[in-house]
């Protein structure tokens, strides 16, 4: 797919509730010659969502035949993603779908091949991958100036009791918050480490602690390499008004580089031997709001949404020059795969009390 930057980019978004969408949809509508024109969701919600964002509210069939709306954003239930997805990539559709594409590693599996047959534009929506100490983190590994990283820790969490919400127990996933939030973590790690061998690995649910009908209380494990030891822990129930806690810290021979993606901040140190001056650096985010993912919608009490949109301005821009230079997606539906097939590979393990499990297998 390859649309010129003096076309109209007309875009209809699939589903309206989840928290996500908002952001996204205001991240689009900033670009030139691009307009969020739509949105189909059967919700009670649809309306006053529509009416917010001056959006006329369409059935699927539309959006799908409808010539001028090339790029359709995916917020649907996770039952629903993977159809969803391939129907508009068969469509002709640009497809911007939410994580983590569908409920387990056979929907992403489906979304992936059908992005191959059909030769469509799909782009996993991602978006901490956009965090500039992501950035940052990715390229001092690239560069070689931590030396030989051989030891990795990483920590995530879920903040406002979200597990206890029904969109992180959704009956058909392989799992709770570990699986809708802690694959954003994973995500990281593929990204800059990519596939471990095999996994070795716990997830918890506690007797008597949070309430039985609630998924996973926690997780932890440790991710086996060639060359490197990464060591994964993951709490549904954490206690920081939003995510300060998680953190990915890279050991090298020559650094340790610390990075937390929300509010996005990292430091360095650095032993002198590749180039920089020896001791720490660091850098912060100043324009990270108090409430993020906690903040209601001025439209309705019942929709939360993302006080800054600032990832989601970094993803759209690179969804919006995949379709106009016709470069590849930067998240495809293959790394979504590779998330969802390493954290089945946790659960597995999990399930055989720990033993060492291969991602795939």
């Amino acid at each position: 797919m390859k649309i010129s930057p003096t076309t109209r980019l007309g875009v209809a978004c699939l589903g309206i509730t989840h928290p996500h969408t908002s952001g996204r949809v205001k991240a689009l509508n900033k670009m030139e010659n691009v307009e969020v024109t739509c949105a189909v969701d059967d919700s009670h919600l649809t309306p006053v969502f529509a009416d917010a964002f001056g959006l006329e509210i369409r059935n699927k069939q539309q959006v799908m035949e409808d010539p001028n709306t090339q790029v359709v954003i995916i917020h649907s239930k996770s039952d629903k993603m993977a159809d969803l997805a391939i129907e508009a990539l068969e469509a002709g559709k640009a497809v911007l779908v939410e994580k983590p594409a569908g409920r387990n590693s056979d929907d992403a599996r489906r979304i992936r091949d059908a992005a191959e047959r059909t030769g469509g534009l799909l782009q996993v929506g991602y978006c901490w991958r956009h965090a500039p100490s992501v950035a940052a983190m990715h390229e001092a590994l690239k560069s070689g100036r931590l030396g030989k990283v051989m030891q990795v820790r990483a920590h995530g969490g879920t903040s406002h009791d979200e597990a206890a919400t029904s969109h992180l127990n959704q009956p058909e996933d392989m799992g709770g918050a570990m699986f809708v939030i802690g694959c954003h973590l994973i995500d990281q790690i593929i990204h800059h480490f990519g596939m471990p061998l095999s996994v070795n690995a716990r997830v918890s649910k506690f007797p008597g602690q949070m309430d039985e009908n609630f998924r996973e209380d926690a997780a932890g494990a440790v991710l086996n390499y060639r060359d490197k030891m990464v060591v994964v822990d993951f709490f549904s129930w954490e206690p920081l008004p939003w995510l300060e806690s998680w953190n990915i810290t890279a050991y090298g021979t020559d650094g340790i580089m610390h990075a937390n993606p929300l509010p996005a901040s990292y430091k360095i140190y650095d032993t002198g031997r590749q180039g920089h001056n020896r001791g720490w650096s660091a850098w912060q985010d100043t324009t990270f709001p108090l409430q993020w993912a906690s903040k209601k919608t001025e439209y309705s009490p019942e929709l939360a949404e993302i006080g800054n949109p600032f990832f989601f301005e970094r993803e759209a821009e690179a969804f919006v020059n995949s379709i106009r230079t016709g470069t590849p997606s930067q998240v495809p539906a293959q790394q979504a795969l590779n998330v969802n097939l390493l954290i089945e590979a946790l659960f597995a393990s999990s399930q055989q009390s720990g033993a060492e499990v291969i991602p795939g297998t």
